[in-house]
């Protein structure tokens, strides 16, 4: 039997407390009659005295402390084998506006869909984009003020994720997340971490440098400006430039090199204002990152000196081409790609040694990866940008020793299973091919 949406509603209005009832006594595994876009707009009182009569107070009571853990539905598994029989919905949480609207839509799921995969948390850059990431900070546009009111205890957006995730395995759901292996061209993470990311100098709309050292260069500007402007949280500089930027993290972790270049996790504002002056004493000496690209050459680019646009700030922002384009190449211009791999002969000719990899890339964001998952209660990741292979031969087959670094996906799921995790999960990104 099929309901036009005005009888669904109608129907809902009319017998609401029935269906409720059904759901939580666990005759039924959704609320039936429940439409997406009345589920999103319950109060927090009616979610959470649903989810008291279903899940029972003393699981609903650890699943709202957002230090306990609830347990993943897929945690005694060996492996990842289990995500290949998953029903999964995405949902992009922006759409929505707080991560603890998904528990209103999971109650319209049925238990055959049991995996929840949300779109990127993370704050975004300059251009808004989910998948231009900033840095990894958990999105503040995330954060549900009635939620906070109800239960003043969840009073930041990571506490509200944790919580949410915890009530979500209660519902007997796996929850995914988007890993992304590029950032805005102006992150955080390009600024605390030029050495992981590729980066030029031009000259006006000329590309003056693309050898495969200028983030040293990058480096000693960054420092500079250190020096001038001094830290950002007020702490004192006591040790060198090489220390600041080097990845053991044995003497300064991410999180302080992150503190000292822009400030507290929670001042969003200071943290923009910082960054801002930073780009802006950058891109005067004409140094920028490179800007991913996709599809075959994927490398060699040049400016598009009549291709520009002015921002507020009246910074010009040139777009790049290649140089030799194929049919499907594009480049990214407000994103840039981790820098996995060394380049041969100084990036003259914009080659990679696919043999040598730049480790402390992988490292890196396969750490701040297994952070998220550890931090979250994560069960799998999908893959953003996951078919873009950069080997003119195309993907190898034999991902034994140094090519096990080939794929930066792959590596990072094992990485987190490494951790403690064996039942983490990864999907790749996919497309609907176009009608025969």
């Amino acid at each position: 039997m099929t309901y036009d949406m005005n009888e669904l509603l109608d129907r809902w209005q009319k017998n609401h407390a029935t269906y409720m009832a059904a759901y939580q006594s666990g005759r039924t595994s959704y609320v039936d009659h429940l439409l997406p876009q009345t589920a999103i707009e319950l109060s927090v009182y009616q979610v959470l005295e649903m989810l008291h009569k279903r899940l029972g107070n003393d699981t609903l009571r650890r699943a709202l402390d957002p230090y306990q853990t609830i347990a993943s539905p897929v945690s005694n598994q060996p492996d990842s084998s289990w995500l290949k029989k998953s029903n999964m919905v995405g949902v992009n949480v922006r759409t929505i506006s707080s991560f603890w609207r998904v528990i209103g839509y999971a109650l319209t799921l049925p238990a055959a869909h049991d995996s929840i995969h949300l779109l990127p948390i993370w704050e975004p850059g300059v251009v808004g984009s989910l998948y231009g990431m900033v840095s990894w900070q958990i999105n503040p546009e995330f954060f549900d003020v009635d939620l906070a009111r109800y239960v003043p205890g969840l009073d930041t957006v990571e506490k509200q994720l944790r919580v949410v995730i915890n009530l979500l395995h209660a519902m007997g759901r796996t929850v995914g997340m988007d890993v992304i292996p590029h950032t805005d061209r102006f992150s955080e993470m390009v600024l605390a971490c030029p050495s992981l990311f590729e980066w030029v100098r031009r000259d006006g709309s000329t590309l003056a440098d693309h050898g495969s050292m200028v983030y040293r260069y990058v480096e000693e500007s960054i420092w500079q400006f250190l020096r001038s402007a001094g830290a950002a949280d007020g702490s004192q500089i006591l040790f060198a430039r090489d220390v600041f930027f080097s990845t053991d993290l044995s003497t300064l972790t991410d999180d302080q090199r992150l503190r000292i270049l822009f400030g507290y996790p929670q001042d969003h504002g200071g943290r923009l204002r910082r960054r801002i002056q930073l780009i802006r004493h950058l891109t005067a000496q004409g140094f920028e990152t490179l800007p991913m690209t996709m599809a075959p050459p994927y490398r060699g680019l040049h400016i598009d000196a009549d291709d520009f646009t002015i921002d507020e700030y009246g910074q010009t922002w040139y777009q790049y081409a290649f140089n030799k384009p194929e049919a499907m190449s594009r480049v990214f211009g407000p994103l840039a790609r981790y820098r996995f791999y060394e380049s041969k002969n100084d990036n003259r000719d914009w080659e990679l040694a696919f043999d040598r990899p730049n480790y402390p890339a992988w490292q890196y964001i396969s750490r701040k990866v297994a952070d998220c998952q550890k931090a979250y209660g994560f069960d799998f990741m999908r893959g953003d940008m996951a078919h873009v292979q950069m080997q003119p031969q195309g993907a190898p087959t034999d991902l034994t020793g140094d090519l096990r670094y080939y794929d930066p996906l792959r590596a990072i799921k094992h990485y987190v299973q490494e951790t403690g995790v064996p039942y983490f999960g990864f999907f790749a990104e996919t497309f609907l091919a176009p009608p025969a």
